[in-house]
């Protein structure tokens, strides 16, 4: 059997992918529009490979869990592609439109209707469907799906479907001061206003306010992956803030900027000699020898630091050289067995940094590009 039609592997209890080295006859599923032009600045050019290489990690659903597929939609959005279970050799399906039309792992629906509107299935086993609660809501707000999307719920004798907009309502409906807000914050951020207030299924008062403040309080050092997944979801908080409020920030959203802006920094005095971030996160400096190792801490930091940053450092020499680095160890190491969650992160990082350097073209823009910071306007303290 040739390279090219190996199957994919899976650990399950790792969340581990192994793919065959690429053979020349593969062809990569397409990726970004910007890419049919050649790019003329070096770095365009291996972030555009690395991207390029790391599409080619086909997943096959049934082999691969829903966890790890939304990961994968998390990094390629629309370009997702997986293969399907014994199919042939490039029998594949766009990861959105396999959830759509009715995904389920194991007998296991993948969504479900709930009291409250409709929710992902929550883990049954480590890394098979949603690890944090609203995190699969979270993850697709990066392919800008409507609130009217619907997905089929499967195996329902009554051909139940549950939107974006039912998920979003039992986020609301059950959201808690005791559970992790993290992804939370990230969808509802993107789906409402920043100044929403309601009430959640105990009649408490909640709002987005409420959900920055309790982000911008957790201790980063003590949270998972270095507290990389909270300083996202509070920068994507606040870049939504500013992007509705001419560029500034005030009350919650400011004291979350302050926190967002001092992590930058410590990003940027920890960095390593190689253009990786430290893989100790905001503890100190700490060099990564072990490519597992470097996606994992360096590709985190990466993914959140390109939403955070101003247009001026993401010029920076020091950003440059840490987009380089990921892009050229995504690069030189695309036979190597990885673990999906810290791949897909990694990659995110780069799928940012080419949306935010060289932006879809109009027609595009609105169901690809992320909300951006904007630091043209000065800092409103009030």
């Amino acid at each position: 059997m040739s390279s090219s039609h190996r199957v994919v592997l899976l650990v399950v209890f790792c969340g581990l992918i192994s793919v065959p080295a690429l053979a020349a006859q593969e062809t990569a599923a397409p990726t970004n529009a910007t890419t049919d032009a050649p790019a003329a600045d070096p770095l365009a050019m291996q972030v555009d490979r690395a991207i390029d290489v790391s599409s080619r990690r086909f997943l096959t659903i049934e082999h691969h869990s829903p966890w790890q597929i939304l990961h994968g939609v998390l990094a390629l959005r629309q370009n997702f592609q997986i293969n399907r279970p014994g199919g042939k050799p490039g029998d594949r399906v766009r990861a959105l439109d396999w959830l759509t039309e009715g995904a389920s792992y194991r007998g296991t629906p993948l969504f479900r209707r709930t009291g409250h509107g409709g929710q992902a299935q929550p883990y049954t086993q480590p890394y098979e469907f949603e690890g944090h609660p609203n995190q699969f809501l979270a993850i697709l707000t990066m392919s800008r799906l409507p609130g009217e999307h619907r997905f089929a719920v499967a195996g329902s004798p009554d051909k139940q479907v549950v939107s974006i907009n039912d998920l979003v309502k039992h986020a609301q409906a059950t959201v808690n001061d005791r559970e992790e807000i993290t992804w939370t914050l990230w969808a509802l951020s993107h789906y409402l206003p920043p100044e929403t207030e309601w009430l959640n299924a105990a009649s408490e008062p909640w709002s987005i306010e409420r959900l920055v403040k309790i982000q911008t309080s957790e201790d980063t050092d003590e949270a998972a992956c270095g507290g990389t997944h909270g300083l996202y979801a509070m920068t994507y908080a606040r870049n939504v803030y500013r992007r509705a409020h001419e560029g500034q920030v005030r009350g919650a959203w400011l004291e979350a900027d302050q926190k967002i802006r001092r992590h930058v920094e410590e990003a940027r005095i920890y960095q390593n000699s190689d253009g990786t971030f430290s893989a100790s996160y905001f503890l100190g400096p700490h060099q990564g020898h072990q490519f597992q190792e470097r996606i994992e801490t360096s590709g985190h930091t990466l993914e959140w630091l390109i939403q955070a940053v101003s247009d001026e450092q993401l010029k920076s020499a020091w950003l440059r050289r840490g987009v380089a680095a990921m892009a050229e160890d995504l690069t030189r190491h695309s036979d190597k067995t990885v673990q999906c969650g810290p791949l897909y992160h990694a990659l995110h990082g780069l799928v940012l940094f080419r949306e935010r350097t060289r932006p879809p073209a109009p027609s595009t823009a609105v169901s690809l590009t992320p909300p951006r910071p904007d630091d043209t306007t000065p800092t409103d303290g009030k």
